[in-house]
Parts: C-alpha cells; sequence; structure tokens
C-alpha cells in the first residue's frame, strides 16, 4: 500500500539506506532534482530524464520514496497513469522511454493542487524497495498502435459505441474518444461515425476554446460535422480536469449536463481517448438509469479492448476494472476502497451524487428522462 506522511525537516533529503550484506555496505542510489513544469492537470514533469534513473539502478516495478514541499510518500516507478489505481500516487517514465523527462502524479488525480507544489521545487527520489512493484506493473502494461489497419472495424478504432445498458434509450447516448483532436490519428473516424449516428449535441469533456482552435487550424484537420455543430451551438467545451473529487471538475460535470438537458439527443460525450473523464461519466450516467455493476464495468471496460485487445474475464481485465471504474462506482456511492458494491442501489447513489454537484430534484428527473427517452 503507498503511503504519504508529513516529515518536519528537510533531512530526509540526505538520507542514505544502507543495507548490509555479507559485510558489504551499500547505499540506495538518491537523486536530486527539481519542478520543471507543473500541467494543466496538476502533473509535475521533473527535470530529470528517465535514462537518469535507469542508469542510477532504478527500475520500473521498484517503490521509490519521494520527497517535495516537506512531504515524503513512497510510490511505484511506472510507465503509465493506469499502471496504478485511481486516485494512487506514482513516478512515471512516460512510455519507458529513456529520453522522457520523470513525472509525479496521482492517477486521476492533481498532484500540485494535492502537495501544494510549484515549478522550481526541489525534488529527491531515493531507491526505497527494488522490484516490490514488479508483478503489478507487469500485469498492467498495454500496447496500442494508432493505425486504423490493425483494428478490426471504424467503430473498434475510434472507441465508438452506443451506451445501452440499463433503461438507457435506444440511440440516444453515445461515447468516443475525440472527434476533433487528431493526436491519436482517430478524429475523422469518430466524426463520421457521430455524423452517421445523428448525433445532435456533444459534451467536450477535455477541451477549452483554445484547444479547439487549434484543432481547427491543423492541416490535417478533417471533423467537417464537428465543426457544423460547434457552430450551431451545439458543443460544450469544459475543459476539465482528471481529478474527479475536485469542485473544478464536479461545478464543470453540472455545466454539462446542464447543457444535455436544454439540447435534443443522440448525445456523445467525449474526452481525448473516451476512456477516463468519458468512462467516469459515462458510469455514473449508466448508474443513473438504473445499470448493474456489471454492466458498467464491460461498458468501462470496452474501451480497453478496444485499445488494447484486453482480453474479456482475464485477470488483466479484472485487475484494471477494479482499480478504475470499481473504484469510480464507490466514489460515487460514497463506499470506502474495496467495499463490495454488492446489493448497492447505484441510481439512488448517482442521484445523490448529483444533488451534492449542485443539481435539483428537477434536474435530476429530467436528465433521468432525457437519457431513457429513444431518440427520435
Amino acid at each position: 500500500m503507498i503511503t504519504v506522511k508529513k516529515r518536519f525537516s528537510f533531512l530526509a533529503l540526505l538520507l542514505v539506506v544502507i543495507l548490509a550484506l555479507g559485510g558489504t555496505v551499500l547505499a540506495q542510489p538518491t537523486m536530486t532534482t527539481q519542478v520543471a513544469g507543473v500541467d494543466k492537470y496538476g502533473n509535475l514533469t521533473l527535470d530529470l530524464l528517465t535514462q537518469a534513473l535507469l542508469d542510477a539502478g532504478f527500475e520500473f516495478g521498484d517503490l521509490i520514496q519521494v520527497e517535495i514541499a516537506g512531504t515524503v510518500f513512497q510510490a511505484p516507478f511506472v510507465t503509465a497513469y493506469s499502471d496504478v489505481d485511481v486516485g494512487s500516487l506514482l513516478v512515471r517514465g512516460p512510455g519507458g522511454a529513456g529520453t522522457a523527462n520523470v513525472m509525479l502524479a496521482i492517477n486521476m488525480g492533481n498532484f500540485a493542487d494535492t502537495y501544494g507544489v510549484q515549478e522550481g521545487d526541489a525534488v529527491a527520489l531515493t531507491l526505497a524497495e527494488k522490484g516490490t512493484y514488479l508483478g503489478e506493473w507487469l500485469i498492467r502494461q498495454l500496447q496500442r498502435t494508432n493505425e486504423r489497419a490493425d483494428y478490426p472495424s471504424d467503430e473498434v478504432f475510434a472507441n465508438f459505441r452506443e451506451v445501452t445498458t440499463g433503461q438507457m434509450g435506444k440511440g440516444i447516448y453515445y461515447r468516443s474518444s475525440s472527434p476533433v483532436n487528431n493526436e491519436l490519428g482517430r478524429a475523422a473516424y469518430a466524426d463520421a461515425l457521430m455524423k452517421a449516428a445523428g448525433i445532435k449535441t456533444v459534451i467536450n469533456l477535455a477541451d477549452g476554446p483554445e484547444e479547439l482552435a487549434s484543432y481547427f487550424a491543423q492541416p490535417d484537420f478533417n471533423s467537417p460535422y464537428y465543426k457544423e455543430l460547434y457552430d450551431q451551438g451545439r458543443v460544450i467545451l469544459l475543459n476539465m480536469g482528471v481529478d474527479f473529487r475536485s469542485a473544478d471538475f464536479q461545478a464543470k460535470l453540472k455545466e454539462g449536463l446542464e447543457f444535455l438537458m436544454a439540447h435534443e439527443g443522440p448525445y456523445l460525450i467525449h474526452c481525448t481517448e473516451g476512456k477516463d473523464r468519458a468512462g467516469f461519466v459515462s458510469a455514473l450516467l449508466e448508474a443513473l438509469v438504473g445499470s448493474s455493476v456489471e454492466e458498467i464495468k464491460d461498458d468501462y471496460m470496452c474501451s480497453f479492448t478496444n485499445y488494447y485487445g484486453v482480453e474479456y474475464g482475464s485477470e488483466q481485465y479484472e485487475k484494471i476494472a477494479e482499480s478504475n471504474v470499481l473504484a469510480s462506482l464507490r466514489d460515487i456511492a460514497g463506499l470506502p476502497a474495496g467495499a463490495s458494491l454488492e446489493g448497492v442501489d447505484l441510481s439512488a447513489a448517482a442521484e445523490a451524487y448529483l444533488a451534492g454537484i449542485g443539481l435539483s430534484p428537477e434536474q435530476i428527473e429530467l436528465l433521468k428522462a432525457k437519457l431513457m427517452a429513444d431518440a427520435k
């Protein structure tokens, strides 16, 4: 289990763990650096290349002790945010590439806000335990390509699908990777699919006006239907972070759902991959319309099957679901980590969650009616 604790002295920066093995004294490696940048999600980029950590004897799957801004914690050295549970700390070597800068982050959380960190703050990384997280890291390794030819259909490639769980209306609610941000090479496919589905209203969780303008200006821009809807005022840009628990996320979610209620379906909700932010919002709305835990779980995991070929029912499948969507359902229901979801009234929990972010009882009933009505 990852633990975080406050220290009262900066002396821990100089702490060296000594191992006595057969009379030989070995020092655990320590690297000191500083925060080079903070992104819009609160993830920290350090002034330290991943290769420098690897050269110093750190390996993926090791547990690293980090001291920053007067706080000491231990977190695994991994390659992707999804290598740890939602809400967990990580030391990231992005993609395993030695030329990438090391990052400190919270999976689906805001590290900088949580710990009061700023650019320029000092950081010390010390090897705490060798290989402690290796087995967990290996089971979470996910590989994908951005080549259409590697996928069986446009829908799978674009992670585009109708949500049909519970009492969701027919043809009313869809989710997708971004139909406008082409960094994954999927935008034109998602745009064509949303047009074919007759999408009338779009909730864009990921972008703000500046990002959208930059996509429109790209030479490879090929999402005419999305732009048409945007020009008609049928796209809302929420520019959300990834911390589901933050007041900012919840305020923007309220705004997005009010936009949905004020417009006609079919609806599309997307972020960048259509996997994390869209996954949380979809789980919430599916719960609202009476979907079961298994239905919500399988719809969420369809993104991992689409992108990474994760096998249904495999140990990897169950591990990813447990640490992501099931953890989110517990948050929605106000349950502690690891609590059983058996017998939980997810619809009532979703209503309580929506009331907690500021929707009135009348708005919640209208939202349910919108989602449970078949598309015209």
